[in-house]
């Protein structure tokens, strides 16, 4: 089944400080970033159902070489991404952004 792969303005905006504070750290180093997030999101849209989910019905696909997770669900003909969080931060975060997202499957 062929789904369509949304990425939430919010993980875009994840996304975009990520960059920046890498970029400071290390000019390119966002550039190496957003490499490794658009390979992950790849990942994510062949093969979704193979990475685990957790009680928030959310899976979570990893970025290579930095310390982030994508979290995203899986609906009926779509794969909605709606996080893109740093794996050292509190994780009562995530949980409290992502269960606010409404159910949606169309």
């Amino acid at each position: 089944m062929n789904r369509t792969l949304v990425v939430s303005v919010q993980t875009e905006a994840d996304l975009s400080e990520a960059f920046a504070w890498y970029d400071q750290l290390q000019p390119g180093l966002g550039d190496d970033l957003v490499r490794c997030v658009e390979q992950a999101l790849d990942r994510i849209l062949d093969h979704p159902e193979a990475f685990a989910t957790s009680s928030l019905n959310v899976r979570r696909a990893l970025v290579r070489r930095f310390p982030y997770g994508l979290f995203f669900r899986v609906r009926q003909h779509r794969i909605e991404v709606e996080a893109l969080f740093p794996l050292r931060s509190d994780p009562a975060r995530l949980r409290e952004r992502l269960g606010s997202s409404p159910e949606r499957d169309s």
